[in-house]
């Protein structure tokens, strides 16, 4: 088990914001071409070394932008396995999401990519990502990858646009080869809206559909930014298991979760193409430069990461909710929403319990 407080899980690394798509919903708003002030060829290697002074390395998830958009994206997913660290890439399905790059990529020894798909026809999708045939790209993206042996998993974002849209991509992704489907749940940062995120009752009503779904497709089903899934998957649990009205104990609660409790800035880390590190690449409030500052050091010891680390120190319902430790609510939502990322999560509709919760209550909540 990772000790979270000391090692992140995974570390995302926007390698570059260059990028040929426009996607309403972007968090990096990327432009077309690289910032001169990206990290060097030099710097980018150091940040790979520095990597592996975890007590338990994490997963490196090259992103953008679009990584294919950095000349030396091949180099660095090369060092980075020569170094031990489990490599991953998340490409924009441009013109340069080829089968050859791919292939490239497999022999490398990269234990993953993600492609991104936010509606169920090319109408959808391509509206979302501003660019045509983006949905065509995307399937193409999939299909090459399921050939040339590299695993793969399906991002989409879920908005008011796209919402209504979730169950016919869960039908799509069946026959994909997709090994996990992870939904993202809008953080109103960058070019994302706060009219865009669905309202609290509506999150709700997408994890109960996910819970019942995971149980019923060949992928795993995940949410990001979506940390309180995982209450609703605890409190079906319970009612699964005829416990719907016992005391809701923080100690009851870690016990029914089954996975790592991850979130902003607890077990995510975020390095920005200019070096800057954040808690995630949603939550824009730097901690330090790589340039300046070993990663260990600010993940361990800045002062943003050991804040986010400590649930006590949440606001609101969050800071008294049984479920803080395990979810904790998004704090980039937070964020996005208050510009305080300790404030309650402004799209949760769960109420904490006086003292216990009672099997109307767990059934109104998760929609049993």
């Amino acid at each position: 088990m990772v000790d979270m407080d000391r090692d992140p899980v995974v570390v995302f690394w926007e390698v570059t914001q260059a990028c040929a798509l426009a996607c309403i919903h972007c968090r990096a708003e990327a432009q077309p071409k690289r910032h001169p002030l990206e990290l060097t060829d030099e710097e980018s290697m150091k940040v790979l070394e520095d990597l592996t002074r975890f007590d338990h390395m994490p997963i490196v998830v090259l992103s953008g932008g679009d990584p294919f958009m950095h000349p030396n994206l091949f180099k660095f997913v090369e060092r980075g396995i020569e170094l031990g660290l489990t490599m991953s890439v998340s490409p924009a399905a441009t013109a340069l999401l080829t089968r050859q790059r791919l292939q490239r990529l497999v022999d490398l020894g990269v234990s993953r990519i993600s492609l991104s798909l936010d509606g169920s026809t090319a109408e959808a999708h391509d509206a979302f990502r501003r660019v045509d045939g983006s949905f065509e790209r995307t399937l193409q993206g999939m299909a090459d990858a399921r050939d040339v042996g590299l695993e793969f998993q399906v991002n989409t974002t879920v908005t008011r646009q796209t919402v209504d849209d979730l169950p016919a991509v869960a039908d799509l992704l069946v026959a994909s080869g997709a090994v996990l489907w992870d939904v993202f749940m809008l953080v109103p940062t960058g070019r994302g809206q706060t009219d865009d995120v669905i309202s609290a009752e509506e999150h709700e009503r997408v994890f109960g559909w996910l819970y019942d779904l995971s149980g019923t497709v060949p992928y795993m089903v995940k949410t990001t930014l979506g940390q309180h899934y995982r209450r609703v998957q605890v409190l079906k649990r319970l009612v699964a298991e005829g416990k719907s009205d016992v005391e809701l104990t923080p100690e009851l609660v870690k016990s029914m979760y089954r996975g790592l409790p991850t979130n902003d800035g607890r077990g995510i880390l975020f390095i920005s193409h200019l070096g800057e590190v954040f808690p995630s690449g949603f939550l824009p409030v730097t901690a330090g430069n790589v340039r300046k500052e070993s990663i260990v050091e600010l993940y361990r010891n800045g002062d943003v990461f050991r804040t986010l680390r400590t649930p006590s120190q949440l606001k609101g319902k969050c800071g008294q909710c049984p479920f803080n430790e395990i979810c904790g609510g998004c704090r980039a939502r937070a964020y996005g929403a208050t510009g305080d990322y300790l404030e309650p999560e402004s799209f949760c509709v769960f109420q904490p319990p006086e003292a216990k919760s009672h099997a109307t209550e767990t059934a109104r909540v998760t929609g049993s």
